[in-house]
């Protein structure tokens, strides 16, 4: 059985997994579908690797079946479909005592700082386990985490019903973001460099406009103001230069992209215009929750996100034609039933 293990820098390969031991209060989850995200692309490019000891298994979009439970283990059988929420907070803080376990100061993100889902099986906290519906196939399941991190995200912005939405960044998270905004009734524009995903915004009910244009577009909308709210969801330089001319006064600002550099961004029109800014990171429990529901509802609409399903072999691949653009989800299949 094999993983897949980064090394270094743009370094990927497929290795011989040796099975771990199961630890008390842990699960061992077959795992079927791993999606490649931003995070493991700035991984693999090395943005990372502070955080991270090589030889790294990376991934932690994924879905798959209980194999194995340690003891204390009570509420889970197996061969129960599962996927996972990959935070392990310290549990002791004052982020933690306040129910804001995810943004915890010492957070492990399971994925980066620990071993993640691109293995046979992966040795995971039963606290942690979510299950999948019957609805829901494994193939789609491997959407959910995304999708909790969109949810997260809409769920931060605290939306009104007559908010006009932009979102800058049409990658798999400025999708699902609009795909839930729009959900809920939201004008929402979203703006991107690669036609293949705003052709894909558009089938889901967004308005897609160029960068150049996104500003015009907003405008007109809204009676020359601007969007009420503004998702940066590029993690690029220029998204986040163009943000701020983008909202309107007393609008918000939540920036979901990682920003692996600093960037300059209009602190002038910020002020001028009130704006709020909102961080919005990963997801609470009650996202997850809500994301399997959102999903059960809508596979048809979602599975198409997926552009192709890797075998393991080709687990590289997967990464790199992401980074030729043109691809929304690329998933590799870890174990054999899943191909």
């Amino acid at each position: 059985m094999k993983q897949v293990t980064y090394r270094g820098p743009e370094q990927i390969t497929v290795d011989e997994w040796i099975s771990p031991e199961l630890p008390a209060n842990y699960v061992a989850v077959k795992v079927a579908y791993v999606g490649v995200c931003g995070t493991d692309l700035h991984l693999y490019a090395g943005h990372m690797d502070s955080r991270v000891t090589t030889p790294h298994v990376p991934g932690h979009e994924m879905s798959g079946v209980v194999a194995r439970t340690g003891a204390g283990v009570s509420e889970w059988k197996l061969g129960e479909k599962v996927t996972v929420r990959p935070l392990l907070p310290c549990k002791n803080c004052r982020t933690c005592n306040e129910g804001n376990s995810h943004i915890c100061p010492k957070l492990k993100f399971i994925g980066v700082d620990i071993a993640g889902a691109m293995q046979p099986e992966w040795i995971v906290p039963a606290e942690l386990l979510h299950r999948i519906p019957e609805q829901i196939t494994l193939r789609q399941g491997a959407l959910i985490e995304p999708l909790a991190v969109a949810i997260h995200d809409v769920r931060m912005a605290d939306l009104d019903p007559t908010d006009v939405i932009t979102i800058v960044g049409a990658g798999p998270i400025g999708l699902l973001i609009g795909i839930v905004c729009v959900s809920r009734g939201h004008k929402t524009f979203i703006t991107d460099i690669d036609q293949t995903r705003l052709d894909v915004a558009k089938s889901h009910g967004m308005i897609p406009v160029a960068p150049d244009q996104v500003e015009a577009a907003a405008r007109e909308a809204t009676n020359g103001l601007g969007t009420d709210v503004v998702f940066e969801v590029s993690g690029s330089a220029g998204g986040a230069t163009l943000i701020s001319s983008i909202v309107k006064p007393r609008g918000k600002i939540i920036v979901v992209g990682i920003h692996a550099e600093l960037r300059q961004f209009n602190l002038q029109q910020i002020f001028h215009k009130e704006v709020t800014m909102q961080g919005a990171r990963v997801y609470k429990s009650i996202d997850f929750d809500d994301a399997i529901a959102f999903l059960a509802t809508r596979t048809r609409e979602l599975e198409p996100l997926i552009t192709k399903v890797f075998p393991v072999e080709d687990a590289l691949e997967a990464y790199l034609s992401l980074t030729r653009g043109g691809s929304i989800k690329n998933l590799i299949a870890i174990s054999e039933p899943a191909i």
